[in-house]
Protein backbone atom coordinates (compact mmCIF):
# COMPACT_ATOMS: atom_id res chain seq x y z
CA UNK A 1 0.00 0.00 0.00
CA UNK A 2 1.21 3.43 -0.92
CA UNK A 3 2.41 5.05 2.56
CA UNK A 4 -0.25 7.68 2.41
CA UNK A 5 -2.50 4.95 3.17
CA UNK A 6 -0.72 4.64 6.27
CA UNK A 7 -1.86 5.58 10.08
CA UNK A 8 -0.41 8.32 12.55
CA UNK A 9 2.57 7.05 14.39
CA UNK A 10 2.90 3.52 12.87
CA UNK A 11 6.43 2.37 11.14
CA UNK A 12 6.56 1.07 8.47
CA UNK A 13 9.31 -0.50 6.16
CA UNK A 14 9.62 0.40 2.30
CA UNK A 15 8.87 -2.19 -0.22
CA UNK A 16 9.68 -0.38 -3.18
CA UNK A 17 9.71 2.97 -4.97
CA UNK A 18 7.44 3.33 -7.84
CA UNK A 19 7.15 5.71 -10.65
CA UNK A 20 9.11 6.88 -13.69
CA UNK A 21 12.95 7.07 -13.30
CA UNK A 22 12.83 10.98 -12.33
CA UNK A 23 10.91 10.69 -9.18
CA UNK A 24 12.22 7.50 -7.95
CA UNK A 25 15.83 8.93 -7.99
CA UNK A 26 14.07 12.18 -6.47
CA UNK A 27 12.95 9.85 -3.35
CA UNK A 28 15.60 7.57 -2.92
CA UNK A 29 18.00 10.74 -2.49
CA UNK A 30 15.62 11.84 0.12
CA UNK A 31 16.53 9.20 1.78
CA UNK A 32 13.51 6.57 0.81
CA UNK A 33 14.93 3.43 -0.66
CA UNK A 34 13.60 -0.33 -0.33
CA UNK A 35 14.08 -1.97 3.05
CA UNK A 36 14.03 1.55 5.35
CA UNK A 37 11.96 1.96 7.72
CA UNK A 38 10.07 5.12 8.32
CA UNK A 39 7.31 6.71 10.48
CA UNK A 40 4.11 7.82 9.46
CA UNK A 41 4.73 11.12 11.91
CA UNK A 42 1.42 13.72 10.54
CA UNK A 43 -0.70 13.85 7.93
CA UNK A 44 -1.36 17.04 6.28
CA UNK A 45 -4.56 18.96 4.59
CA UNK A 46 -4.42 18.07 1.31
CA UNK A 47 -2.70 14.69 1.43
CA UNK A 48 0.82 15.39 2.22
CA UNK A 49 2.75 13.50 4.72
CA UNK A 50 5.32 14.35 6.90
CA UNK A 51 7.67 10.96 7.49
CA UNK A 52 10.54 10.16 9.88
CA UNK A 53 13.07 8.59 8.06
CA UNK A 54 16.61 8.18 9.41
CA UNK A 55 16.30 10.14 12.19
CA UNK A 56 15.21 13.12 10.08
CA UNK A 57 11.35 14.34 9.45
CA UNK A 58 10.58 14.88 5.31
CA UNK A 59 7.27 16.73 4.18
CA UNK A 60 6.20 14.69 0.93
CA UNK A 61 3.19 15.85 -0.96
CA UNK A 62 0.56 13.42 -1.61
CA UNK A 63 1.50 12.19 -5.31
CA UNK A 64 4.83 11.36 -3.78
CA UNK A 65 3.82 9.40 -0.94
CA UNK A 66 1.44 7.19 -3.52
CA UNK A 67 4.76 6.24 -4.99
CA UNK A 68 6.18 4.80 -2.38
CA UNK A 69 5.02 1.70 -1.16
CA UNK A 70 4.70 -0.09 2.44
Amino acid sequence: MPVSMGNIGENYIIKMITGNREVRSHLQAMGFNPGTEIRVITKVHGGDVILGVKDSRVAVNEEQARHIMV
